[in-house]
């Protein structure tokens, strides 16, 4: 069987399915829910389904995570929310953080539409040190990446959760592992170039609530959302689940804001203050 076989034998028998409530379906007996497990020998292989999806089957809603090895060069850990800097002075610290450290995994989680219940999910696994056997060269990545149709994709609508680091490893793996952008300006040029306009992070957007708080664990439990597949602090399963988490969060919190479920669609945009950016967090 040719890829373009494999391929479609997959498409025709897709059985991961998540409701609202988080709890697990399946369509084909045969077929468990999984997370896709990306190693640099079948890198072609689920990337061609990814282009597939996406220029064919319209898969246009990606959420995504990464795990990564920061550098710690000065003896303390770097802060995720540095409160007293301004935002080109976090934009430093996380350009700084990221260019000396190593992606170690990137979860990708693909949705037709906010309301579709089918999801395809993916764990791509990149290694820590040099020479680690069948770990995905990120030059190669890279390249498969620009190709995917994921990228500069105006339907594209992105989500994420407190995901300044994410972005980031995102558009470092989107110019061949190339330095982050020395300004913050000509780092959101990037970012605009890549993932469009449409870019949510659910947990910005926790901040519009009264009762939502934490981590992305913390909040799906406040909002009755279950894990189903996978263990936290793994890039798939942590993708997967926020993208529950937004789904969940648009039904209880804004049921009524139709900008949120169309996307890609620049005629409806969301709720001013939605639509974040990447700003808010640098």
């Amino acid at each position: 069987m040719n890829l373009n076989e494999r391929t479609n034998d997959y498409l025709i028998n897709v059985s991961k399915v998540v409701d609202s409530e988080g709890k697990k379906e399946i369509i084909s007996k045969n077929n468990p829910m999984e997370v896709r497990s990306v190693w640099m020998s079948n890198l072609e292989e689920e990337f061609y389904m990814i282009k597939h999806l996406v220029t064919n089957e319209k898969y246009y809603w990606g959420a995504f995570d990464t795990k990564f090895r920061l550098s710690l060069n000065g003896g303390n850990p770097v802060e995720i929310h540095p409160r007293f800097r301004s935002p080109n002075e976090r934009y430093i610290t996380i350009k700084k953080s990221i260019d000396e450290g190593n992606i170690r995994q990137l979860g990708l989680t693909l949705v037709s539409s906010i309301d579709a219940t089918s999801v395809i999910i993916w764990e791509f696994n990149f290694p820590a040190e040099i020479g680690e056997n069948d770990l995905i060269n990120t030059y190669f990545f890279s390249q498969h990446l620009r190709s995917s149709g994921l990228l500069k994709n105006p339907m594209m609508t992105w989500i994420m959760f407190h995901g300044a680091y994410d972005v980031a490893y995102l558009i470092k793996l989107a110019n061949f592992w190339d330095s982050l952008p020395d300004t913050l300006v000509e780092f959101q040029s990037h970012v605009r170039n890549y993932l469009g306009q449409n870019v949510f992070d659910v947990k910005f957007m926790t901040k519009f609530t009264n009762n939502l708080h934490g981590g992305l664990e913390e909040v799906a439990t406040a909002l009755h959302v279950n894990r189903v597949v996978g263990m936290a602090h793994q890039a798939g399963s942590d993708s997967l689940l926020t993208w529950q988490v937004f789904k969940k969060f648009k039904q209880v919190h804004f049921p009524h804001d139709s900008g949120i479920s169309t996307g890609g669609n620049k005629t409806n945009r969301p709720s001013k203050g939605f639509e974040v950016g990447i700003f808010w967090y640098l």
